[in-house]
C-alpha cells in the first residue's frame, strides 16, 4: 500500500498567512480605528450602528419613545449621526469627541509636556492640523484616508468633519483622561501608540 505524500505545511501556512493579510488589510481599510484598537478606556466600548439608521438625521424611533430619557435620545441621535463617519462601528471616544466639538473647544495635549492641556478653539485646532503642509504630509503618509488635496476654510461643519476624519483614521486619539492627542508616529495594530502629549522632549 502506497504511503500518502506528506502535506507541504510551509506552502499551506504561507497561503493561510496571505489570506489573513488580505482580510486584515480589508478590515484596516474599511475601519482603520476599529482595526487599530487604541489601548485607551474610551476605545473599550464600540457600538454597531445599523446602516439604515445612517440615512436619517436623528434616530428614526428613539426620539419618539417615551420610555427613553432625554439623555438616551440625544445619545441615539449622536450615534445615528456618527455611524456613517465611522463605518457604522462607533467608539465611545467618538461620542466624547463630538461633545467637545459641540462645545466649540477641544482639550489638546501639549507636545512634550505630559499632563499639560491647552483648551483649543475648534476652528483653530482644525486649521492647525489641516494646514496645506500638514495636509500634504498626511496625504503622503495615509493615502487610504482620502483626504482633500487642498486645505479648506474652516466653517464649524468643516472643522468637525476634519476632526472626526482624523480620528477615524487613527491620526488623533483621546487618552485615558479624554484629552485629545495627535499621533506622533503612524500607528500599528498591537504596537505602542506614540502621542504628542505623552512624549518628553529633550530640552538640554
Amino acid at each position: 500500500m502506497a504511503s500518502r505524500p506528506k502535506k507541504n505545511r510551509s506552502a499551506r501556512d504561507k497561503k493561510l498567512a496571505k489570506q489573513k493579510a488580505v482580510r486584515d488589510g480589508r478590515k484596516r481599510d474599511e475601519n482603520p480605528l476599529y482595526y487599530l484598537q487604541p489601548p485607551f478606556k474610551a476605545y473599550q466600548e464600540w457600538i454597531r450602528v445599523p446602516r439604515h439608521a445612517g440615512e436619517a438625521f436623528e434616530h428614526p424611533t428613539a426620539r419618539y419613545d417615551d420610555r427613553l430619557t432625554d439623555g438616551a435620545k440625544d445619545l441615539a441621535d449622536v450615534l445615528t449621526k456618527l455611524g456613517p463617519r465611522y463605518n457604522y462601528m462607533v467608539p465611545i471616544a467618538a461620542v466624547y469627541l463630538d461633545s467637545m466639538i459641540a462645545s466649540g473647544e477641544v482639550p489638546l495635549a501639549v507636545t512634550g509636556k505630559p499632563g499639560y492641556v491647552q483648551p483649543m478653539p475648534l476652528k483653530e485646532l482644525a486649521a492647525g492640523v489641516s494646514t496645506q503642509e500638514n495636509l500634504d504630509r498626511m496625504r503622503e503618509q495615509y493615502p487610504e484616508a482620502g483626504l482633500p488635496e487642498k486645505a479648506e476654510l474652516m466653517t464649524d461643519d468643516v472643522a468637525a468633519f476634519y476632526l472626526h476624519e482624523l480620528h477615524f483614521h487613527g491620526l488623533l486619539i483621546l487618552d485615558d483622561d479624554h484629552v485629545v492627542n495627535l499621533v506622533a508616529e503612524k500607528p500599528e495594530r498591537g504596537k505602542p501608540w506614540v502621542l504628542n502629549g505623552h512624549i518628553e522632549l529633550d530640552t538640554d
